[in-house]
């Protein structure tokens, strides 16, 4: 978005203004012009109000000023404000253009720079045109050059800043995935404590029952037995649950589901990857711990890949009778928060009964993923 004029580009307009116009007031005096001339000035000052915002609009206004102020009489003075309008415009078309549009700028600066030295009244004893080519020329191409120079160094510092902000976002994400996998690890283990602390209590229960009766001393110890694994398991239960409480954002949000698919693809396109989506069968609403599963599959994927130009990432959503399938494709992603990516997937996936396969050549990687759609049983969150 181009700017208007700002208080530093007048302040310069009226010094140059203060600076060339008594001389063209003073007709009196050799070399000096009339008051149309004081008028035409501007031609070559006002450019000045746009070399930060447009500056190749404003070489190609000095170059047509230049012209414009020379109409009265073809011999005027206009030399002490053209020179620095052109110095500070060539600077600033060398900062903020491209190297095709700030040579273009260049070549019209000093085009206007040699036709003023063709018309200027003070130069027909100082060597005239050539002489002001020869004084010109290498101001504006050093101020010219020193812009570029300019121009690279902020092209670096925003590269490096640029590079910093997405280590940040990846030391993030990487930890981000961590905080998933092990959230996850936690739940398989609170599953696991589950069912093997219950399976123990009910063979010991059955066990005692068989024998009721038959020896009071045996039939204590089993149920002080059943009583001490109640009581470890409800110890063991309550401190992995702690742990996943303690993990838990300050302030709880809505679970995904994959009607927010649409969503999650936005901001991967939004961080300059491409990717489109393929949905097969008819959508449905499927089980809360199906629709979060593959929701957090899908986007701990798309840490693994990325689309190119020409070469999309692609998603394919299948609806079957009683199953879900995520197939992504695109090229390979490498780092260690891909890696903590398809480890968090693969437990994800897994604590819901479903498969992950991960398919890499030296370039492109493919990503399948299956879960039932009538839940066997997991943890999410």
């Amino acid at each position: 978005m181009r700017r208007g004029p700002s208080r530093l580009d007048l302040v310069i307009c009226a010094a140059l203004f203060a600076f060339a116009l008594p001389v063209t007031l003073r007709s009196d005096e050799a070399g000096a012009g009339t008051w149309i001339d004081s008028l035409v000035l501007a031609a070559v000052i006002l450019p000045v109000l746009w070399w930060r915002s447009a500056p190749l609009a404003a070489s190609a206004a000095l170059a047509a000023g230049s012209v414009v102020s020379a109409v009265p009489t073809f011999a005027q003075f206009r030399l002490g404000a053209a020179i620095p309008a052109g110095m500070l415009i060539a600077f600033s078309v060398a900062c903020r253009e491209d190297r095709r549009r700030a040579l273009a700028g260049l070549a019209l600066v000093l085009a206007a720079m040699a036709f003023v030295g063709l018309t200027e009244s003070v130069l027909d004893e100082e060597g005239g045109a050539a002489g002001m080519v020869a004084f010109t020329f290498p101001l504006c191409v050093g101020t010219w050059g020193a812009g570029r120079v300019v121009r690279s160094q902020e092209r670096i510092a925003d590269q490096i800043a640029e590079r910093g902000r997405q280590l940040e976002r990846q030391r993030q994400q990487t930890a981000d995935l961590a905080v998933e996998v092990e959230r996850t690890r936690l739940a398989s283990d609170l599953d696991a404590a589950a069912r093997v602390h219950v399976r123990e209590i009910l063979e010991l229960a059955a066990s005692a029952q068989r024998s009721l009766g038959g020896d009071p001393q045996r039939d204590r110890e089993a149920f002080g037995r059943i009583e001490r694994i109640g009581r470890d398991s409800l110890n063991e239960l309550r401190s992995l649950l702690g742990v996943l409480r303690s993990d838990e954002r300050a302030k709880l949000a809505p679970r995904p589901t994959l009607a927010e698919i649409d969503t999650l693809l936005a901001e991967a396109r939004a961080g300059g990857r491409l990717v489109e989506l393929e949905v097969e069968g008819e959508r449905r609403p499927l089980p809360d711990g199906v629709e979060l599963a593959a929701y957090r599959a899908l986007q701990h994927a798309l840490v693994a890949v990325h689309g190119g130009e020409g070469a999309p990432a692609t998603v394919a959503l299948r609806y079957l009778p009683d199953a879900l399938e995520l197939e992504i494709r695109g090229l390979a992603a490498e780092g260690s928060a891909v890696r903590a990516a398809l480890a968090a997937a693969l437990a994800r996936v897994g604590a819901h009964g479903g498969s992950f396969r991960a398919e890499t050549d030296s370039r492109h990687r493919v990503l399948h993923v299956h879960l039932p759609s009538i839940e066997a049983g997991g943890w999410g969150g």
